[in-house]
């Protein structure tokens, strides 16, 4: 039987992040599903399909026009929330929608069954991590959500203990469907990424790398601070690269990378997605010393490019990464200058790890991501789990223990 499934794509109206990017590969991935009959709701409007493909954007344009009319706007926040609630509302009626599946913590409706997926509690662990209005949003509306919803997807097995442990729900209820490694990440040859990274002032294999939003919680200054403590010469030989967007409470870490020696230190900003596999694939080390983080991206997208990762020994960090990578103390940065230097020091070991990291990765992949969450709506709606995809197995059989942690 086809399942209408309904999708909030109204995130991907803001600039792309983590959440986004979700949305998108998540999208791409149940489109190849002959039994998944998608709808998403997008600027206002419904789409019969899911949210891939080019033409799903960002809406940066459209962000800038809206932030000059808003101040000649009255109550202008009540009408547009108050607008889209009635709009996809109507559209679930009008679609006739089976399941609604919010990929974004809380649902604009419950006028149809609901799944939801929550990424991490970083709002109730790191509140200062994000805007307030956030925070009271997630308070107000995910209690709701999880006493209402037939299921919950959470990215990792980390996440999931969390949820349980916080929320007190139902184990049976809460499923783990890991991400996967996005398209166009794998690993590239000199020959490939000189172009790229000469343009910008680097040479394959020699810098470290570290990739992440330019905000607290990522810990980017400890990375910094242990690549202060390596001798000069390995300073000038490898220096730190940091790529990422700026964000919330960014402005004391962005004058302070402004800031740094060039020959030690280059801070690129926003990259985009060719340029960061490029970025991946030159690099002599990845570094990612995030205090918290629900699934951890960017070490999955590094190792899928052939670079040996150095992770925190936190949160899911150590199930992503397991044994292909290196731990670290997030809070100990001679600890992690001293593991650096020993791993430039043995490009033997920097190239097992890379070959480990390679085949941790492609065990991620969105295809799988889909097999889970498609399995999860339709034990959500009380239907057999068998259906016409290819690939498709057992609920049971797609959860972990498929990717064991390496947790200390």
């Amino acid at each position: 039987m086809s399942l209408r499934i309904a999708f909030n794509a109204t995130p991907l109206l803001s600039p792309i992040t983590g959440i986004g990017n979700y949305i998108l590969e998540l999208g791409a991935a149940l489109a190849s599903f002959p039994d998944i009959d998608a709808y998403s709701f997008y600027r206002y409007r419904w789409r019969h399909a899911p949210p891939a493909g080019q033409d799903w954007g960002d809406g940066m344009l459209g962000q800038r026009v809206l932030q000059g009319i808003k101040p000649l706007v009255p109550f202008r926040a009540a009408m547009r929330h108050s607008t889209k609630l009635l709009g996809f509302s109507r559209g679930l009626r009008e679609h006739r929608i089976d399941l609604y599946h919010e990929q974004n913590y809380v649902p604009l409706s419950y006028d149809v069954p609901v799944v939801i997926t929550i990424h991490d509690l970083s709002w109730i662990r790191y509140p200062a991590a994000h805007p307030i209005d956030r925070v009271r949003w997630l308070e107000r509306g995910l209690p709701r959500a999880l006493d209402t919803a037939r299921a919950v997807l959470v990215d990792s097995e980390f996440i999931r203990r969390e949820v349980l442990t916080t929320f007190g729900l139902d184990c049976e209820s809460v499923h783990v469907a890991h991400l996967g490694v996005p398209r166009g990440f794998s690993p590239r040859p000199p020959s490939s990424t000189v172009r790229s990274l000469g343009e910008l002032g680097l040479e394959h294999g020699q810098f470290i790398l570290t990739v992440g939003t330019i905000e607290p919680r990522k810990n980017l200054v400890h990375v910094l601070e242990a690549h202060a403590l390596l001798p000069e010469a390995l300073k000038s030989e490898y220096p730190l690269v940091i790529a990422g967007a700026r964000g919330w409470r960014s402005q004391g870490m962005l004058t302070r990378l402004r800031s740094q020696d060039d020959r030690h230190v280059r801070f690129l900003g926003h990259v985009t997605s060719e340029e960061l596999a490029c970025l991946y694939s030159g690099a002599a080390l990845f570094a990612f010393p995030s205090i918290y983080e629900g699934f951890g991206l960017p070490p999955l997208e590094a190792m899928a490019c052939g670079a040996p990762v150095i992770v925190s020994d936190r949160s899911s960090l150590p199930e992503i990464v397991g044994g292909a990578g290196v731990m670290m103390n997030p809070e100990d940065p001679e600890s992690t200058a001293a593991t650096i230097q020993e791993l430039l020091a043995d490009p033997g070991r920097r190239l097992e790890m890379s070959r480990q990291g390679v085949e941790r990765a492609s065990r991620f992949t969105w295809t799988r991501c889909a097999e889970v969450t498609s399995a999860v709506y339709r034990s959500a709606l009380g239907l057999p789990e068998e259906s016409s995809h290819p690939n498709r197995t057992r609920l049971d059989a797609l959860s972990p223990p498929a990717i064991q942690p390496n947790v200390k």
